[in-house]
Protein backbone atom coordinates (compact mmCIF):
# COMPACT_ATOMS: atom_id res chain seq x y z
CA UNK A 1 0.00 0.00 0.00
CA UNK A 2 1.06 3.60 0.40
CA UNK A 3 3.71 4.87 2.74
CA UNK A 4 4.72 8.46 3.29
CA UNK A 5 4.30 10.59 0.18
CA UNK A 6 4.12 7.77 -2.35
CA UNK A 7 0.93 6.40 -3.89
CA UNK A 8 0.28 2.93 -5.09
CA UNK A 9 -1.90 2.41 -8.15
CA UNK A 10 -5.04 1.42 -6.21
CA UNK A 11 -4.80 4.40 -3.89
CA UNK A 12 -4.33 6.76 -6.85
CA UNK A 13 -7.35 5.26 -8.64
CA UNK A 14 -9.52 5.43 -5.50
CA UNK A 15 -8.64 9.07 -4.87
CA UNK A 16 -9.23 9.89 -8.54
CA UNK A 17 -12.78 8.52 -8.28
CA UNK A 18 -13.42 10.44 -5.06
CA UNK A 19 -12.20 13.70 -6.63
CA UNK A 20 -14.43 13.04 -9.66
CA UNK A 21 -17.49 12.78 -7.41
CA UNK A 22 -16.36 15.93 -5.58
CA UNK A 23 -16.10 17.88 -8.85
CA UNK A 24 -19.51 16.61 -9.96
CA UNK A 25 -21.14 17.73 -6.71
CA UNK A 26 -19.47 21.15 -6.87
CA UNK A 27 -20.79 21.54 -10.42
CA UNK A 28 -24.28 20.40 -9.34
CA UNK A 29 -24.28 23.00 -6.57
CA UNK A 30 -23.36 25.71 -9.06
CA UNK A 31 -19.95 26.29 -7.52
CA UNK A 32 -18.11 25.56 -10.79
CA UNK A 33 -19.20 25.77 -14.41
CA UNK A 34 -20.23 22.79 -16.48
CA UNK A 35 -17.10 22.03 -18.56
CA UNK A 36 -19.20 21.16 -21.62
CA UNK A 37 -21.45 24.23 -21.68
CA UNK A 38 -19.30 26.70 -19.75
CA UNK A 39 -22.44 27.67 -17.81
CA UNK A 40 -23.21 27.54 -14.10
CA UNK A 41 -25.96 24.98 -13.55
CA UNK A 42 -27.58 24.24 -10.21
CA UNK A 43 -29.34 21.01 -9.20
CA UNK A 44 -29.27 20.56 -5.43
CA UNK A 45 -31.14 17.25 -5.58
CA UNK A 46 -28.42 15.82 -7.81
CA UNK A 47 -25.75 17.28 -5.50
CA UNK A 48 -27.41 15.60 -2.52
CA UNK A 49 -27.36 12.28 -4.40
CA UNK A 50 -23.67 12.64 -5.23
CA UNK A 51 -22.83 13.44 -1.60
CA UNK A 52 -24.84 10.40 -0.56
CA UNK A 53 -22.72 8.25 -2.90
CA UNK A 54 -19.55 9.51 -1.18
CA UNK A 55 -21.10 8.77 2.23
CA UNK A 56 -21.88 5.25 1.02
CA UNK A 57 -18.27 4.81 -0.16
CA UNK A 58 -17.02 5.90 3.28
CA UNK A 59 -19.35 3.46 5.02
CA UNK A 60 -18.60 0.52 2.72
CA UNK A 61 -14.83 1.01 2.80
CA UNK A 62 -14.58 1.59 6.55
CA UNK A 63 -11.50 -0.15 7.91
CA UNK A 64 -10.07 -0.77 4.44
CA UNK A 65 -8.64 2.66 3.59
CA UNK A 66 -5.16 4.03 4.09
CA UNK A 67 -4.88 7.00 6.44
CA UNK A 68 -4.52 9.32 3.43
CA UNK A 69 -7.59 7.86 1.67
CA UNK A 70 -9.68 8.17 4.82
CA UNK A 71 -8.53 11.77 5.43
CA UNK A 72 -9.14 12.84 1.84
CA UNK A 73 -12.58 11.21 1.70
CA UNK A 74 -13.62 12.74 5.03
CA UNK A 75 -12.39 16.19 3.97
CA UNK A 76 -14.17 16.00 0.61
CA UNK A 77 -17.45 14.98 2.25
CA UNK A 78 -17.18 17.71 4.89
CA UNK A 79 -16.44 20.38 2.27
CA UNK A 80 -19.38 19.27 0.14
CA UNK A 81 -21.77 19.12 3.09
CA UNK A 82 -20.82 22.64 4.20
CA UNK A 83 -21.21 23.98 0.66
CA UNK A 84 -24.54 22.19 0.31
CA UNK A 85 -25.88 23.80 3.49
CA UNK A 86 -24.65 27.17 2.22
CA UNK A 87 -26.47 26.67 -1.09
CA UNK A 88 -29.66 25.58 0.66
CA UNK A 89 -29.57 28.77 2.75
CA UNK A 90 -29.27 30.81 -0.46
CA UNK A 91 -32.24 29.04 -2.05
CA UNK A 92 -35.07 31.07 -0.41
CA UNK A 93 -33.19 34.34 -1.00
CA UNK A 94 -32.75 33.47 -4.67
CA UNK A 95 -36.49 32.88 -5.01
CA UNK A 96 -37.33 36.26 -3.44
CA UNK A 97 -34.78 38.26 -5.39
CA UNK A 98 -34.44 37.59 -9.09
CA UNK A 99 -30.87 38.92 -9.36
CA UNK A 100 -29.06 40.43 -6.35
CA UNK A 101 -26.56 43.19 -7.02
CA UNK A 102 -22.94 42.08 -7.17
CA UNK A 103 -22.17 44.07 -4.01
CA UNK A 104 -24.96 42.23 -2.16
CA UNK A 105 -23.92 38.74 -3.27
CA UNK A 106 -22.26 36.75 -0.50
CA UNK A 107 -18.62 35.92 -1.02
CA UNK A 108 -18.02 32.31 -2.04
CA UNK A 109 -16.76 30.11 0.79
CA UNK A 110 -13.12 29.20 0.68
CA UNK A 111 -10.05 28.64 2.77
CA UNK A 112 -9.11 31.91 4.39
CA UNK A 113 -6.95 30.73 7.22
CA UNK A 114 -8.99 32.86 9.61
CA UNK A 115 -10.74 31.55 12.67
CA UNK A 116 -13.38 33.51 14.53
CA UNK A 117 -16.75 33.81 12.85
CA UNK A 118 -15.88 31.43 10.01
CA UNK A 119 -14.80 28.70 12.42
CA UNK A 120 -17.98 29.10 14.48
CA UNK A 121 -20.09 29.12 11.32
CA UNK A 122 -18.29 26.01 10.06
CA UNK A 123 -19.02 24.17 13.32
CA UNK A 124 -22.69 25.14 13.17
CA UNK A 125 -22.89 24.31 9.47
CA UNK A 126 -21.26 20.91 10.02
CA UNK A 127 -24.06 19.92 12.38
CA UNK A 128 -26.64 21.24 9.91
CA UNK A 129 -24.90 19.41 7.07
CA UNK A 130 -25.19 16.06 8.79
CA UNK A 131 -28.93 16.51 9.06
CA UNK A 132 -29.35 18.14 5.63
CA UNK A 133 -27.20 15.80 3.55
CA UNK A 134 -26.75 12.08 3.84
CA UNK A 135 -27.28 9.91 6.85
CA UNK A 136 -30.87 11.13 7.08
CA UNK A 137 -32.69 9.12 9.79
CA UNK A 138 -35.97 9.03 7.87
CA UNK A 139 -34.23 7.20 5.03
CA UNK A 140 -32.45 4.69 7.25
CA UNK A 141 -35.61 3.05 8.56
CA UNK A 142 -36.59 0.09 6.40
CA UNK A 143 -40.24 -0.01 5.33
CA UNK A 144 -42.42 -2.47 7.22
CA UNK A 145 -43.47 -5.55 5.30
CA UNK A 146 -47.14 -5.56 4.21
CA UNK A 147 -48.03 -8.30 6.70
CA UNK A 148 -46.76 -6.18 9.61
CA UNK A 149 -49.65 -3.71 9.42
CA UNK A 150 -52.41 -4.09 11.95
CA UNK A 151 -55.65 -5.13 10.30
CA UNK A 152 -59.06 -3.90 11.36
CA UNK A 153 -60.96 -6.43 13.43
CA UNK A 154 -57.83 -8.35 14.46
Amino acid sequence: MANGDTFDRDEALFLSIMYSFHAAAMQQMGKIANPFTGKIERDLDAARGTIDVLLMFRKKTEGNLTDRERRVLTNLITELQLNFVDERKREPAAAKEAAPAASEAPAPPGPSGEGGEEAAAAETSAAEADSAVGERPEEKAAPKPPGAKKKKGS
